[in-house]
């Protein structure tokens, strides 16, 4: 037994030693001091480099970009006749705000909630994202795409796909830089193809365009007709009253006369680009880009 217990001292007095000398042959590594806790809403400062610094080509900046767009507001009014009640559609036009902000993040196209946005509003601002990247060759895989509406209060849900045009566009300006013009507003659907498709509610968006200062509405080609409904007199002397004659006008002369705002149509993209994008002697549309 003793020589047991002189072994396992032995043993561990050498361990000990063994350990003392590794200490001390091993350098100890200075990292400085560790950088102070991130506050609430702050950056964690081994995160500013890499989200300050300017993007490498072909990578997406930061930044966002807004402008109005004319939308169809559909009211619901309750009515009576004697005991019976009933329900009154009505449309009118209005302008919303549409925003796209381009922010670090993990690759997500994300709308806001408030107003509520339809199923088929995700699906444009999906479709919006993927030709824009397309069209800029940039890489959004480490940034986050988040559209925005800002409306009359009355709107508590938006749904269609009649911003998809001007969805494509904004992003487009932020990731390419591009100025847009303030007096324009746009309507319109877009394809998987980058094509511009017809939307409903013309002249309502028309008028409202015109009501609001906007001096060109952009609109898809496919809406270059529409129906105008022209009273016409019965046979002389006859005792009923005349009927209303459909009549198929130019859309573009239609709106310039009875809403003075000009008018111009596109069939894609690129002719958007070229009526939207502000020149020399426009003013700009609210655009704010950081690399």
């Amino acid at each position: 037994m003793r020589i047991q217990e002189k072994t396992l001292a032995i043993l561990f007095v050498l361990s000990l030693a063994v350990n003392v000398f590794l200490l001390a042959a091993i350098p100890v590594l200075d990292y400085g001091p560790s950088p102070p806790a991130a506050g609430p809403g702050e950056v964690a400062a081994d995160q500013v480099a890499v989200t300050a610094r300017l993007s490498p080509e072909g990578e997406a900046g930061t930044g966002t970009a807004s402008m109005q767009a004319p939308v169809v507001l559909r009211r619901i009014e309750p009515g009576r006749s004697g005991p019976f009640l009933y329900e009154e559609a009505t449309e009118e036009g209005a302008m919303v705000t549409i925003s796209v902000e381009v922010v670090p993040g993990k690759g997500r196209v994300l709308v806001q909630t408030t107003p509520l946005m339809g199923i088929v509003f995700q699906e444009t601002a999906n479709r919006a994202v993927a030709l824009a990247v397309n069209h800029s060759r940039a890489d959004i895989t480490t940034s986050d795409i988040i559209f925005s509406i800002m409306g009359p209060d009355e709107v508590s849900e938006i749904d269609g796909p009649s911003a998809g045009a001007l969805m494509a566009v904004l992003l487009i300006s932020v990731l390419e830089g591009l100025p847009l013009d303030g007096n324009v507003t746009v309507t319109g659907s877009i394809d998987e193809n980058g094509g511009i498709g017809p939307v409903g509610g013309v002249l309502e968006k028309a008028e409202a365009a015109a009501a609001s200062g906007k001096t060109l509405l952009v609109l898809p080609e496919g809406n270059d007709r529409m129906v105008e409904y022209r009273a016409e007199g019965g046979p002389v002397g006859w005792p009923m009253p005349g009927w209303q004659r459909p009549v198929i006008v130019d859309a573009k002369e239609f709106i310039e006369e009875n809403f003075g705002i000009q008018v111009k149509y596109a069939g894609s993209i690129e002719d958007l680009l070229a009526d939207i994008c502000a020149s020399d002697d426009s003013p700009a549309a609210p655009l704010e880009r950081r690399s």
